[in-house]
């Protein structure tokens, strides 16, 4: 009688986009603790609790995980874009939805896309575009210039968008999130009718 061959287990493999995006909500949560620039890899490693070889693995950088941050949170803008529109302040509703059930990342870009991540801020203004320039957009009549113009005018709220979307995930307002959609909702309207004036688009 010959004895059995060993069992050879294999290991479990592993969901490399689950890990990868693992790591991009730890690194955002220690970025938002520690600040996107003091933050270091080991500093992510460790709250990870994983080798830094495990990092550089799926991010070749530091820069790499700092963009891939910034991506989840466009990325995530873009997907509540996608859904039809409801109403005037409709696609921020959905937007703060989603921020809600992680909101470490949005506050990251939110926070320094402005002061210290000025590209962030040039690759959001275009990703918010695709809601606000279809509001400006020039009428057969308006004076030559005008679509400059309208980029200008669609532009206007950009600032006190991320004002408030961080000021709604930090709830440092009072307010319901159902109050502040139709706050934000009567704002667009109100600037649409006053940009469209204002920059001479109609």
């Amino acid at each position: 009688m010959t004895a059995a061959a060993p069992t050879v287990r294999k290991k479990p493999r592993v969901d490399q986009a689950a890990r990868r995006d693992e790591y991009v909500r730890t690194a955002a949560r220690v970025f938002l603790e520690k600040g996107l620039h003091a933050a270091t890899m080991r500093d992510i490693a460790e709250a990870a609790g994983a080798a830094k070889v495990l990092f550089y693995r799926l991010f070749p950088s530091r820069e790499a995980l700092v963009d891939a941050v910034f991506e989840r949170v466009a990325g995530a803008i873009d997907e509540a874009f996608d859904q039809p529109w409801e109403g005037y302040g409709s696609m921020v509703g959905k937007v703060l939805e989603t921020a809600r059930k992680d909101p470490a990342p949005f506050l990251v870009v939110f926070r320094n896309c402005r002061a210290s991540m000025p590209e962030w801020e040039s690759r959001l203004r275009r990703v918010l575009a695709r809601t606000s320039l279809p509001l400006f957009e020039p009428g057969p009549n308006a004076p030559a210039g005008a679509e400059a113009r309208s980029r200008k005018a669609a532009g206007a709220l950009f600032g006190l968008f991320l004002d408030s979307m961080v000021t709604w995930l930090e709830d440092r307002d009072g307010l319901t999130d159902e109050e502040r959609i139709r706050w934000w909702g009567r704002i667009v309207r109100e600037n649409r009718a006053a940009g469209r004036e204002a920059f001479r688009l109609d």
